[in-house]
């Protein structure tokens, strides 16, 4: 008799919302849900963990293996646009999120010269993050950029045998954005301006190949990982809770919008997708249930967790 699928889900920026002053907002069927469930605590983030979920090996260290995600077959590193904020006596990384497809060829313009001394040349992979495809892999220990959102980057930076080199390039780079015409107007129109590049995404990563047999989502790294793996992917709009399940299943749920009604898109996936999950499995027509709250932790449940008192 075939194993019974499982299932997993990731939710992205729910982390928020299980925050104590948030806690009356979520729904109270997915709080008595929770309640029933065996909880680990971590504080990856959605990179991780979702990389993570197709890695044939324990993802260590502070960086991660996005380059060969976003360039695949291509020596590169992650360069992606942010901003720096002095904040007393330390730098906070912010990324940008807005940036137009002009202002990103103005940009690139002006950094592309001190490229190229490291044989490098500075390529959008999309209108927000960008890459350095380069002809040696340097000697650097880079850190994740997801994992500083917010954050002091001053353990952050790059070291290794190269780090004096990769130093004075993130020197120049932030001279050259100075006062840069595109940062001026994006300060007129209340934006932050790009005052920097964030190198990243040099990790090693092997890649577990037939892990998922079924996968919907939208985010652009699933969609890396999945071909990557070979693995077929639907959107998340395709997903029915009366389609047939087989193996590994996982669900990859847009991040929820925290400036957007979220307790409403909140209740909504929970009623369409986390409910539903929940009567198949105390039918036991699924084996699993595992929910993965990016920078909060991971909920599971069996069958007998979902007839709980509790």
């Amino acid at each position: 008799m075939a194993e019974k699928p499982s299932v997993t889900i990731i939710w992205p920026g729910l982390a928020t919302a299980m925050q104590e002053i948030n806690q009356s907002l979520v729904p109270e069927d997915l709080q008595k849900l929770l309640k029933k469930a065996h909880f680990i605590a971590t504080e990856h983030t959605f990179e991780h963990e979702l990389i993570q979920l197709f890695s044939a090996n324990n993802l260590s260290g502070p960086d991660l293996p996005t380059a060969k995600l976003r360039n695949p077959g291509q020596l590169s590193l992650c360069a992606d646009p942010c901003y720096l904020h002095a904040d007393r006596d330390r730098l906070l990384l912010f990324p940008i999120n807005d940036l137009t497809m002009e202002e990103g060829t103005q940009l690139r313009e002006s950094i592309q010269p001190l490229l190229n001394d490291f044989d490098a040349q500075l390529v959008p992979n999309d209108l927000n993050h960008w890459s350095i495809w380069l002809e040696t892999m340097p000697d650097i220990a880079l850190t994740a950029m997801p994992s500083l959102i917010g954050q002091s980057i001053a353990s952050a930076l790059p070291s290794g045998t190269e780090q004096n080199d990769w130093l004075r390039l993130g020197n120049e780079i932030q001279m050259a954005l100075f006062e840069h015409p595109v940062n001026q107007q994006r300060q007129s129109a209340g934006k932050l301006p790009v005052n920097s590049l964030w190198f990243w995404g040099k990790a090693d990563w092997q890649p577990q190949a037939n892990t998922w047999q079924q996968l919907y989502g939208d985010a652009a790294l699933l969609k890396s990982l999945a071909s990557a793996t070979s693995t077929s992917l639907q959107p998340m709009s395709e997903w029915k809770s009366e389609n047939t399940m087989t193996g590994q299943q996982l669900l990859v749920f847009p991040e929820l919008d925290l400036q957007n009604n979220w307790p409403q898109r909140l209740e909504q996936n929970t009623t369409q997708h986390i409910l539903p999950l929940l009567n198949r499995l105390r039918r036991y027509q699924t084996r699993q249930l595992r929910l993965i709250i990016p920078q909060h932790g991971q909920y599971y449940w069996r069958c007998w967790d979902t007839w709980k008192p509790w």
